[in-house]
């Protein structure tokens, strides 16, 4: 039987080695049948590691071999709770032995001896080192706690939510278990990271646009029209022929060479799993539901071109993102690599959170900052320094993801700058991304699956004016410009200005007046004026008028007479929270001159603010006489509004 392997050999020569063996082992093994599954159990995770992140091979190993395995990759990959130490430590040792007993261990029965001996003794170690987070590399410490928060920046916090929500879902309940029970028991969960914007939803003819403009659909469906409907033959192992797979990366336009020549040397190409581009297209497209291997081969669904344009498009990115740009390539057999590719595969709803903050776009080498840091704190690795190397393998790698995710129609990024490498390679860097209006469509589900929390509108594109003013009323008014840009896309400038004229007559508080006036500047003026004149003769007749001597449209004498208590007292309203603001605008304002005539007006006033700013006014006023004339107007109009039943 064959026993060594190396990187790249097929993974299905080991795994059939590997079951060999194990079956082996459990017929060798002088035990329960419940302990003899155990013990095969935890060999399989052996013989998996020696293959995937050690030498790969089966019969020959030394002490640094097994400290390695025990004491570096068990407590920080293996998710099993530290009691089990002894038992993997056990399992290694009897397959040393079984190996030994069979005539397969290079070194013979006494290296065996020594070699299980080792294991056993490493016990108590390995159980110390399972038992210590400060052990843990990326896939565990994601269950560990979050530590203090109030010490972390947002970029650590944002790291911790995102890693803990996504790893420690992925797996099964019992593991979940085992590896956060005893941490979240002793520490109280931390709340969860809230984004600083409030996300508003492109129209939905922007994203059905931005869907129809994106390459990865287009390239879906001309590899569907190429397969035709009786499909293209598979080879023995899955893969589309090479003469398909040459046709496909130039009609694709996929970037993959057939026998890529580096230098003086040629490198043949001798199979379309060798096209990694192309290999990528093709298992999203499978994922996505595009295409499916039916009696070996490769065949175009109906189901697909039932679905909408937008609907084909969000799949796509579905099966980008879960896939992994950067997962789904071939292991580099490296663990750092390993780590690092699915590190920031997972992270790319953190990454490209920040482009959710309306109209905007970032400079791609800002977006890779946090990544970076994260990178930092998250993994480490002793042979690949200093920090640039491993800043500059994080950048390559973002780069990657970033091609994949404009390729789907996700993001744009432009005025980039391509720099040449040896042997005719060539990437790019620099430039700015943005997220297209598809991409800020699909964005906000993966954002909540990784346990941030983003406060969003409803869709504004067929609301009413009154929800437009509600939304205005939500958001910081940095965004109000692009909540009005989202409501009533489609309407003309016109009809969309009447509607909101007819609402701000509507709304029943002062913000929302206030608000709604202020929406208006979003327009243009010779629209909005003649429609706020006729506001002149309506219950808002003074706001009206304010808003056109604001705008130079009118002066005090012409208009001075229609600013009434009214207004005042709308405009008092929206400084509640500033008590010394609405003492200055009440001191200095139009009656400024006359404060106690205008209190004697504002107390007959029936808005249900007037009653607040009364009382404010009585508190903080500096003028002794003044502010008990504001407390004694503020009972009398509570005193006439329950007349008034």
């Amino acid at each position: 039987m064959r026993l060594r392997f190396s990187p790249s050999d097929d993974e299905a020569a080991f795994s059939a080695a590997r079951d060999t063996l194990l079956s082996e082992v459990a017929r060798w093994l002088d035990a329960s049948d419940e302990e003899r599954a155990e013990v095969v159990g935890d060999i399989r995770i052996f013989l998996d590691w020696r293959y995937n992140y050690s030498t790969g091979l089966l019969d020959e190993f030394t002490d640094a071999d097994i400290e390695e395995f025990l004491l570096g990759w068990c407590p920080r990959k293996l998710s099993v709770p530290p009691g089990q130490s002894e038992c993997v430590c056990r399992a290694v040792g009897a397959y040393i032995e079984f190996m030994a007993d069979t005539q397969r261990l290079v070194g013979g029965v006494g290296h065996a001896r020594a070699l299980s001996e080792l294991a056993r003794e490493l016990a108590p170690a390995m159980r110390e080192a399972m038992d210590d987070p400060a052990n843990f590399g990326m896939a565990k410490s994601l269950f560990a706690g979050l530590g203090d928060v109030s010490e972390m920046s947002d970029e650590q916090m944002l790291a911790a939510l995102q890693s803990r929500v996504e790893e420690h879902n992925a797996l099964p309940l019992e593991q979940r278990r085992a590896a956060t029970d005893r941490f979240f028991e002793q520490e109280p969960e931390p709340e969860p990271y809230e984004l600083p914007f409030v996300h508003i939803p492109p129209p939905p003819a922007d994203v059905a646009a931005a869907a129809a403009a994106a390459p990865l659909p287009a390239k879906v469906a001309a590899l569907r029209e190429y397969l035709g409907p009786a499909g293209k033959p598979l080879t023995g192992r899955g893969n589309l022929k090479l003469a398909d797979g040459r046709a496909l990366i130039e009609l694709l336009d996929t970037g993959d060479q057939m026998d890529p020549r580096i230098g003086d040397r040629t490198f043949r190409t001798s199979s379309t799993a060798d096209l990694p581009h192309l290999r990528f297209l093709l298992e999203v497209a499978k994922d996505a539901g595009a295409v499916r291997v039916h009696q070996r081969r490769l065949v175009p669904t109906k189901a697909w071109a039932r679905r909408s344009a937008v609907q084909q498009a969000t799949a796509l990115i579905e099966s980008v993102i879960q896939l992994g740009p950067l997962s789904s390539r071939v292991y580099y057999r490296n663990a750092f690599f390993d780590d690092l590719d699915q590190f920031l595969d997972e992270g790319i709803a953190l990454w490209l959170s920040p482009l959710l903050l309306p109209d905007s776009a970032a400079p791609f080498a800002d977006l890779v900052e946090v990544p970076k840091v994260m990178v930092a704190q998250q993994l480490t690795t002793p042979w690949l320094s200093p920090r640039e190397r491993i800043d500059e393998q994080v950048e390559r790698n973002l780069i990657r993801i970033f091609e994949a995710l404009e390729v789907a129609g996700v993001l744009l990024w432009t005025d980039w700058i391509e720099t040449a490498e040896p042997f005719g390679f060539s990437y790019k860097s620099g430039g700015a991304v943005a997220l297209t209006a598809l991409g800020r469509h699909v964005l906000p589900d993966y954002v909540d699956r990784i346990g941030l929390v983003l406060h969003r509108l409803e869709d504004l594109s067929e609301a009413d004016a009154t929800v437009l003013i509600d939304a205005m009323l939500s958001v910081p008014d940095t965004q109000h410009e692009s909540v009005v840009a989202a409501w009533q896309p489609n309407l003309p400038a016109l009809e969309r200005v009447r509607l909101l004229t007819e609402a701000i007559t509507a709304v029943q508080t002062a913000g929302a007046r206030l608000i709604g006036f202020a929406a208006l500047d979003m327009f243009d003026i010779g629209l909005v004026e003649p429609l706020v004149r006729q506001l002149l003769d309506t219950p808002v007749s003074g706001n009206a008028a304010m808003w056109l001597m604001a705008h130079e449209r009118a002066d005090m004498d012409s208009l001075g007479g229609f600013v009434d208590i009214g207004a005042m007292v709308d405009i008092f309203a929206v400084n509640l929270d500033d008590p010394d603001e609405l003492c200055d605008l009440f001191t200095t304002g139009p009656d400024a001159d006359q404060p106690f005539r205008l209190l004697d007006g504002m107390w007959r006033h029936p808005a249900p603010e007037t009653a607040q700013v009364l009382d404010v006014l009585g508190e903080h006023l500096t003028d002794r006489k003044l502010a008990k004339a504001a407390r004694k107007a503020a009972m009398r109009h509570r005193s006439w509004m329950a007349n008034r039943g």
